[in-house]
């Protein structure tokens, strides 16, 4: 009687705090930035990088 009939989705909300997300995509932009930096000082320097030194993941062949 106190309710509704079936139980509400948590995951369908769409609720999200958003100095969350602004905090996160900061923090992309900055992985994004130091990975460009190491590609430019390597093509420059002639270093070969691997991928994990560059922190890029695996890529599906």
């Amino acid at each position: 009687p106190y309710g509704l009939p079936t139980p509400l989705d948590g995951t369908a909300s769409a609720l999200v705090r958003p100095y969350l997300t602004a905090h996160e995509e900061k923090e992309e932009a900055v992985l994004r930035q130091r990975r460009r930096l190491t590609l430019v000082l390597a093509a420059d320097f002639r270093i070969d990088l691997d991928r994990h030194l560059i922190g890029a993941e695996k890529v599906a062949a």
